[in-house]
This record gives C-alpha cells, sequence and structure tokens, in this order.
C-alpha cells in the first residue's frame, strides 16, 4: 500500500483526506458484518460485546473499513488519540473524549492515529427494546449516525464513569455479569441520547435503510409468532421479493434467516440464563412441538439445545 506522510491534526496520518476519500467510495458493495472481519452470528448469548479499539483495528493497520451491521447498534469512544470516520456520506474528524452512535445499516469506517485508546461496544437490538418505553422509542427510531465531541459529553460527567464500569465488567467475567452488563448498557444509552438530543443526525437516511429498520422493528415485535414473510413486506410496504432482495444485499442473509437468527438469539439466552426446560424454552419462542424446535435450533446453531446448554456450563434443568 502506497504511504503518504500528511499530517492531521498534528500527527503523522498514513492517508491524507482526498486520498481516504478515494479509498471509501471504491468500496463497493459495503459488507455487513456481525463484528467487523467476521461474517459468523453473533458470538454470544450475551447482548452487549466490547472490546478495546486496538483490539481489532491494529490488524488492519489502525484502518476499519465502511461496514454496516444489519441488527446491532455500536458506539466507539475515542479516549485518547484522533481519528477520521466516514459515517454515510459524509468524513468527520474526531478528537479525544468523542462518542460516535451508529445504529443499524448505517455505514461507518475509521482510521486512527497509531496507538488509539478507547472502546467498541456493540449492542444487539434485543436490549434496546427493555429500556424504558421513551428511551427504546428514540433508540429503535434513531437511523442516522451521530457524533457527541468531548464538549457536548462533559455536560454529564458519568458518562465516562459508565463507560469505564461497562469495559472493566466485561472483562472481569464475574458472577451475574450479563445483568450488569444490560443494566449498565441501558444507563448509559440513557445518558449519551440527553447528549445526542442537541445533536444533528449525520446524513440523510437512504430509503433502502429505512425499510430495513422498519423490518428489524417488526420482527423485534413479532419473531415469536412465527408469521409469514408477506406479513412484513406488508408491514414494510414492499414486496416479499424485494426485501428479500434487500435482506441479502445489505445483510448478507435471507428475510427467513435473519427471522431466525433473532429466534436462535432468544432461545440461546434462555438456555444459558434461565431455569426454564427445553420443552418450556420451545414454548415461549413459539414452536408447538419441542421436537421441531430442537431440529430448528440444531441446524441453526450446529448442536442440539442440551449440547449447547451443556457446553455453555449451565446447569441441567431435565
Amino acid at each position: 500500500m502506497a504511504v503518504n506522510n500528511c499530517t492531521f491534526r498534528g500527527f503523522p496520518f498514513i492517508q491524507c483526506a482526498a486520498a481516504m476519500d478515494q479509498r471509501f467510495a471504491a468500496v463497493r458493495p459495503i459488507p455487513s458484518f456481525e463484528l467487523y472481519g467476521e461474517a459468523e452470528a453473533w458470538p454470544t448469548p450475551e447482548l452487549v460485546h466490547i472490546e478495546s479499539i486496538a483490539a481489532r483495528s491494529r490488524l488492519h493497520n489502525w484502518e476499519i473499513k465502511p461496514h454496516r451491521h444489519a441488527g446491532l447498534f455500536q458506539l466507539l469512544w475515542l479516549h485518547l488519540g484522533e481519528a477520521r470516520c466516514l459515517l454515510d456520506d459524509a468524513q468527520h474528524a474526531l478528537t479525544a473524549g468523542s462518542v460516535v452512535l451508529v445504529p443499524r445499516q448505517s455505514v461507518h469506517g475509521f482510521r486512527f492515529s497509531d496507538q488509539a485508546q478507547g472502546l467498541v461496544i456493540t449492542i444487539a437490538y434485543p436490549l434496546l427494546t427493555r429500556a424504558d418505553s421513551a428511551l427504546s422509542q428514540q433508540l429503535l427510531e434513531m437511523v442516522a449516525p451521530r457524533v457527541c465531541d468531548a464538549a457536548s459529553l462533559q455536560r454529564d460527567a458519568q458518562i465516562e464513569s459508565l463507560l469505564r464500569a461497562l469495559g472493566d465488567e466485561f472483562d472481569a467475567r464475574r458472577d451475574h455479569r450479563g445483568l450488569i452488563l444490560d443494566s449498565l448498557a441501558v444507563a448509559l444509552l440513557a445518558s449519551l441520547m440527553r447528549v445526542a438530543s442537541d445533536v444533528s443526525a449525520h446524513g440523510a437516511v437512504p430509503r433502502v435503510t429505512a425499510h430495513l429498520t422498519r423490518f428489524l422493528a417488526e420482527v423485534e415485535r413479532c419473531f415469536r409468532q412465527h408469521l409469514p414473510l408477506d406479513h412484513y413486506a406488508r408491514y414494510v410496504g414492499i414486496s416479499t421479493a424485494h426485501l428479500n432482495a434487500l435482506c441479502r444485499a445489505h445483510a448478507g442473509r435471507s428475510a427467513l434467516e435473519m427471522i431466525h437468527a433473532r429466534l436462535a438469539l432468544e432461545a440461546r439466552r434462555d438456555l444459558v440464563y434461565t431455569a426454564m426446560t427445553i420443552r418450556e424454552v420451545s414454548e415461549g419462542l413459539g414452536f408447538a412441538d419441542p421436537a421441531y424446535f430442537t431440529r430448528f435450533f440444531r441446524r441453526v446453531a450446529g448442536v442440539s439445545p442440551r449440547e449447547f446448554r451443556q457446553s455453555a456450563g449451565a446447569p441441567a434443568t431435565e
């Protein structure tokens, strides 16, 4: 890769802004990941995943190329260092102390200064639906990214404390970790939305993003009901074929596969974090026959519900 040693806000930057514009514009199609660079399913029954900026970006020469997430809300906290980011169709300079909020389907990419520090917090959308109704509605209706700079975040002193507490709790792996992570994440999002309400959204919302956001919101509401695809297509206001095409193009899977992925996520959580029997998990997820649930789970997870529960170290209930 050709290296242009130009200066960006006082430090050597590998690519100058013009070169970065060209590189970003050349990326087609934009990939959709669970976590950046990983095509596999969401790796844990927990709804929150946290890693340092360096953990992934160092592997990619401090550059995260433009991509999107189909069913994940992501926020990035740049604690130290500087960065440029692409949010949909606009570029932004980030300084230490900034937080970027990225809703599902928003295209985003980053180039960090060497040794940048901070956190990338990824939250599965089911957690957002469990928040206070007003907060939940705000988050579910958010379709464009927002940048909260250090000055705006100073209005709420607990934001940095919550960010640090989330990172510490994720790394510690103590008892009741999932519950505490969920609670801290919701508290952080509530605090950030106070600030973000005064921050303009970046970029116009493409129609495809609005369609997918509407589809995913209805999946979240109805996934236990096993409704036919034409229900979702009618709700979004497009044909079933169009819905499938959008899902495959922008999430890498069919509409039905996305519904099944949501069912499988809830099944994994129930198997790990509750004492429900497999029959009770099956019934709670709308399956009339536990045997059919077992076949479904084996198909999407590669193991039976009982084997999954045992591998996760959860106590057997039957």
